[in-house]
């Protein structure tokens, strides 16, 4: 190991150049060097690598400001899926003109868009436990951008469908990863506030969507309502870019644990890692992706929820098709003015996540008024 300086004392500073946060996953600064790990540095008794105190890296150490900015970004970068997956339907019935075809089958448009939010998170949770959060945001915004894209020159509906499908997969990301930004930083005590915040960005996306939609496919038609899609995308994917880091302890544990090895010629393993114990790649990987499956069907709670969850949302996507037929083709309304029968449900998903916030916040201070030892305190307590 490397030998520690001052008598065997070393400092661990709170703060590091934000850029550095965003873009050096591993940090080895020197306290990180030589801080006396526990193990030998051998194959048989690796150093484990765990958080310092106040470590830098650490997500739960990160600034409150810092912690917030980060919850905002993931926020706006889910709201902006949900937009995508809504903002389609105010130009449906120029699409319908566009390429002569049913009703039915510009819907395809929403439905599979839906249905890669189901089959997305599925495999972008798993994987960003193994790769990190970060390297999965900026991958699916690429592509979801790059479909957006190619939805605004899709030249046959058949295109088109097939990229609101890819859209779909690759833009479901954040369902499944945002929420996991925010546990990563946050204590469970504080996570209630910050959660309460983010679910309103998968219903406020789909009520805003259809009014920017229509007004935008009433003055400039639908292509270019696919085009401000896919810039709306490309700008969070640049945001994503350059302010997003990464904060899955894991994974950040082990890329500084490899790091360590490389320069000092020792092996360091992540704490978390040697408790597991080794596993191949692939056993990895196929724990990670059936665990979702494993959690649905043998765990009732998260079956019942995820059954409650699908009416909601099945029945909030079914009004992107039954509106715009009762506003527009029944009361003769246009795309732009259609779109405004959305902002009632809009009303209520604020109202819902204020109620939320100030329940939250009182079931917060009953808890604390809790004795220390009191058998039945809880850091974080349902709404």
């Amino acid at each position: 190991m490397i030998p520690l300086t001052g008598g065997g004392e070393t400092s661990f500073p709170s703060k590091i150049p934000f850029w550095r946060l965003v873009f050096d996953q591993k940090v080895i600064t020197q306290d990180v060097a030589q801080y006396p790990y526990t193990g030998s540095g051998t194959e048989d008794d690796p150093f484990a690598v765990s958080w310092l105190p106040n470590d830098p890296r650490n997500p739960m150490n990160f600034g409150t400001v810092k912690k917030w900015a980060i919850t905002i970004l993931v926020s706006f970068v889910t709201l902006a899926v949900a937009l995508v997956s809504s903002a389609y339907s105010g130009g449906m019935s120029q699409i319908i003109v566009a390429f002569g075809v049913e009703e039915e089958i510009v819907i395809l448009g929403v439905s599979l868009f839906v249905l890669g939010f189901a089959i997305g998170p599925l495999i972008w949770a798993p994987l960003s436990e193994i790769f990190g959060r970060r390297h999965i945001f900026t991958i699916s915004f690429a592509f979801l951008t790059a479909f957006n894209a190619g939805a605004a020159g899709a030249k046959n509906i058949e295109t088109l469908i097939i990229l609101r499908f890819l859209a779909g997969c690759f833009g479901s990301s954040p369902f499944g990863n945002a929420g996991g930004t925010i546990a990563d930083m946050f204590p469970a005590s504080q996570r209630g506030i910050a959660i309460s915040f983010f679910a309103a960005a998968p219903f406020l996306g789909p009520t805003i969507g259809p009014i920017i939609g229509g007004f935008l496919a009433t003055g400039a038609g639908w292509r270019w309502v696919e085009g401000f899609l896919a810039a709306f995308a490309g700008a969070l994917w640049l945001c994503i870019i350059f302010l997003l880091p990464e904060t899955y302890a894991p994974v950040l544990l082990r890329r500084r644990a490899a790091k360590l090895s490389e320069l000092t010629g020792h092996v360091y393993r992540s704490k978390l890692d040697i408790e597991r114990g080794p596993m191949p790649m692939g056993k990895t990987l196929k724990t990670a992706l059936s665990r979702p499956w494993i959690l649905l069907f043998r765990e009732p709670i998260v079956l019942l929820f995820s059954i409650y969850m699908s009416i909601i949302y099945g029945t909030l996507y079914m009004l992107f098709a039954a509106y715009p037929i009762v506003f527009q083709q029944v009361r003769g309304w246009s795309e732009g003015i259609g779109g405004l029968a959305f902002l009632g449900i809009l009303v209520g998903m604020i109202l819902a996540v204020i109620y939320t916030f100030l329940k939250i916040c009182d079931t917060l201070k009953c808890v604390l008024k809790l004795p220390i030892d009191c058998p039945q305190k809880f850091d974080s307590l349902p709404v």
